[in-house]
């Protein structure tokens, strides 16, 4: 009893310290927004008051809320774009076994494989073409077209959980296709889609390189392009306000993970098991 005892606790230990190492970046920037100019320099000091100047400076100096509005827009436009295409092609690519449906199933899955700084150059001049350039628009799509292959990969795995009879009994009371899918189908997909979302948004909140190529109007500029061009277009670097904005900028994505890590949990554990 002992002996199982002592692994279980050495391992709770270990775990508790790499929790710290991922903790301790997220807590030195919280606290270095709230440090006073003479103290900045002294990363290892904690702030002898809660200093909000800095967050002052960053409501004034720069257009936050206006990156924040564009940030979410682009990223609530491109992941629900992306589930409602998503999961419907999942759910017809793992219930027809047609080899048509086979070969587009292994067609979605090809897209995971393209890297994305490799297809820049033909997305620039397609945007161009088609005059979709510095156009929210336009990045909606690039990453509604990034997201397909994985979204669409998960779906069809987490679908095919889900028992037939469920199906054939609403068929039986005279359920249509669609309406079987939206009002049977698609809330069964919840956990799928939580799973989707915490896995995913980081990679629309987070970017970069994509605004800063495509974008070139401060209005419509997301928040990451946004936060560097505020800490180079002075002067002098105040990294005070760059701190607190990377803070304000944080708080959606903790709050968001917050009320979906129980569907993402659910999703990993309820999609690997066949009903």
């Amino acid at each position: 009893m002992g002996l199982n005892r002592r692994p279980s606790i050495v391992l709770e230990v270990l775990l508790f310290i790499a929790a710290l190492c991922f903790l301790f970046p997220v807590f030195f920037l919280v606290q270095m927004s709230f440090k006073e100019p003479r103290y900045f320099f002294k990363p290892y000091e904690l702030p002898h008051s809660f200093y909000l100047d800095y967050y002052k400076s960053a409501f004034t100096d720069m257009a936050f809320f206006r990156g924040l509005s564009n940030t979410l827009l682009i990223t609530a436009g491109a992941l629900g774009l992306t589930i409602l295409v998503a999961s419907m092609a999942g759910y017809v690519l793992s219930r027809r076994q047609e080899k048509l449906f086979r070969f587009a199933y292994i067609f979605f899955l090809s897209g995971m494989v393209i890297p994305a700084v490799g297809s820049l150059i033909p997305l620039f001049t397609m945007a161009v073409d088609i005059h979709l350039m510095n156009t929210r628009t336009l990045l909606v799509l690039i990453y509604t077209a990034g997201f397909i292959p994985f979204a669409s990969f998960l779906y069809a795995a987490f679908t095919k959980s889900i028992p037939r009879e469920l199906e054939e009994s609403a068929s039986l009371d005279g359920c249509g296709p669609l309406r079987l899918y939206w009002r049977i189908i698609f809330p069964l997909l919840l956990p799928a889609t939580g799973t989707f979302i915490v896995t995913n948004v980081y990679g629309v909140w987070n970017d970069f390189l994509t605004p800063l190529i495509f974008l070139n109007q401060p209005e419509k500029m997301t928040l990451m392009p946004q936060i560097v061009q505020f800490m180079f277009n002075k002067q002098s670097v105040n990294y005070g306000p760059v701190f607190a904005v990377s803070v304000l900028a944080m708080l959606p994505l903790v709050v968001l993970f917050a009320f979906t890590q129980k569907y993402m949990l659910r999703g990993l554990t309820a999609g690997a098991v066949k009903g």
